[in-house]
């Protein structure tokens, strides 16, 4: 039987990638205090189910949850990229690269997909915080891989 998985690219990757959305989300909450950003990171992370949310203790909980579930799956698809496209060569520089591309999918497709507030792309502050949150949660995510052993040899 084919097997996809071959360096327990789902355990890694999901570990990995729920750090890294932890990373993500408290840079984009600390820009929003310090008044870079009009939205916070659930303005992206809930409207993906809901159609909207507000600022109360569940809504943060339920976005933070969120945000991990969704940087899960990202960390998921790093660790497969990296097991089957890319060398751990320079996988920094790839980690931003792969940062720019989520970054292009979220808000060239997903943002009319889902119900992330009408100004939020139009806004500068809120699209380059989003920008470098983005990539810091790339290069948090692949760097977590290296520290957790993904690309030891067997």
């Amino acid at each position: 039987m084919l097997k996809l998985e071959r360096k327990n690219d789902f355990l890694y990757g999901s570990i990995a990638g729920s750090i890294g959305a932890i990373a993500k989300y408290i840079f984009n909450e600390l820009a929003q205090f310090l008044g870079l950003a009009k939205y916070d990171n659930n303005a992206t992370a809930l409207t993906v189910v809901f159609s909207s949310y507000q600022d109360t203790p569940l809504y943060i909980l339920l976005g933070l949850l969120h945000a991990v579930m969704i940087g899960a799956f990202f960390g998921v698809v790093l660790a497969f990229i990296f097991d089957y496209v890319l060398t751990e060569k320079y996988y920094l520089l790839k980690a931003v690269a792969y940062g720019v591309f989520i970054y292009l999918l979220n808000f060239g497709l997903m943002s009319k997909i889902f119900s992330y507030p009408q100004d939020m792309t139009r806004l500068p502050g809120d699209v380059v915080v989003m920008f470098l949150s983005l990539i810091i949660y790339a290069v948090v995510t692949a760097y977590v891989l290296k520290k957790i052993g993904f690309w030891q040899t067997e």
